[in-house]
């Protein structure tokens, strides 16, 4: 019986995390790691997951713990106690030995410094990231959402010069804890490459004699001012034959149309760098659809 209790305790995962430890140590498989109470009691007990006998190799003395070759069933929450008194928790993982590829994507909607990223790890991980700035200083860790595998986390760089030229890109770096394994991960870019506007807004249409007249706004998120941060606008119309027509606007916010249109939408981007284009707007109907049928009879 000691012998089947032994083996289901050396199997058991450790706990669950939900969110990023305040404590952590990583270790190499196999290898030796010290874990240390911070406290100033010399006689403390220590538990792994709970257990008050762990069924790994320990060796306690004092405030510090040794753990004797570090598996996967090694790791987990190691807590400090005197008597019922929690003093000290140290969350222990294995580092992991697979060289994984990240897949990052980030995103800002404008020039102001803020952006937002996401990507995919181990489903039962808990991630936080920060930024490493061109001149060397660090951000503070910000908690990653994520659920099914799929996590984010949104950043402002308060550095960040809208009218400056870019000329160090910034790091991220991400750190993550599944119950077993550490994982970290870095990517770099500069601002201007990872801008994708917002739809641009507003968009109109009114019948002017026998043109067709569109307005727009740009994006509400788009830096100021707009003789600075010009936009290149994608206007996309509807024929009454289904046919859909590009057409492309600089430096204004309004065109107008010599053909019979059913519907419009617009879309937007940076001319000046290579950013993604904006999504589309919604589709706006042309009231003049049915005046464009009857002249085509």
């Amino acid at each position: 019986m000691l012998v089947l209790v032994g083996l289901v305790l050396c199997l058991a995962p450790a706990d669950a995390l939900t969110t990023f430890p305040p404590k952590f140590q990583v270790g190499n498989l196999n290898g030796n790691m010290v874990v240390k109470c911070n406290t100033s009691e010399r006689q403390v007990t220590w538990t792994q997951n709970g257990e008050t006998e762990p069924m790994v190799e320990l060796v306690a003395k004092e405030r510090t713990l040794t753990i004797l070759g570090l598996d996967l069933p090694a790791t987990g929450n190691y807590s400090c106690w005197a008597g019922t008194v929690l003093l000290d928790a140290t969350y222990v993982v294995v580092s992991s030995t697979r060289k994984e590829k990240m897949n990052i994507s980030c995103q800002a909607e404008s020039y102001h410094g803020s952006f937002h990223c996401s990507w995919a790890g181990p489903p039962s991980a808990v991630f936080r990231a920060r930024l490493t700035r061109s001149n060397g200083s660090l951000g503070e860790w910000v908690p990653a959402a994520g659920s099914s595998g799929h996590f984010s986390a949104s950043f402002m760089d308060p550095s960040f010069c809208p009218f400056a030229e870019e000329l160090h890109p910034l790091q991220l770096e991400l750190e993550g804890l599944s119950d077993t394994s550490y994982h970290n991960f870095s990517y770099q870019f500069f601002i201007r490459d990872i801008v994708r506007p917002d739809p641009p807004q507003n968009l109109t249409v009114q019948q002017r004699g026998e043109q067709l007249h569109l307005a727009w706004a740009p994006p509400a998120s788009w830096s100021l001012p707009k003789s600075y941060f010009a936009l290149l606008y994608r206007l996309q119309y509807e024929l009454p034959n289904g046919t859909q027509v590009d057409k492309y606007v600089e430096g204004t916010e309004e065109t107008q149309l010599r053909e019979c249109a059913r519907r419009a939408r617009i879309s937007c981007q940076d001319p000046f760098t290579n950013p993604a284009w904006s999504p589309w707007s919604a589709w706006q109907g042309l009231g003049a659809a049915r005046q464009c049928r009857l002249r085509a009879r």
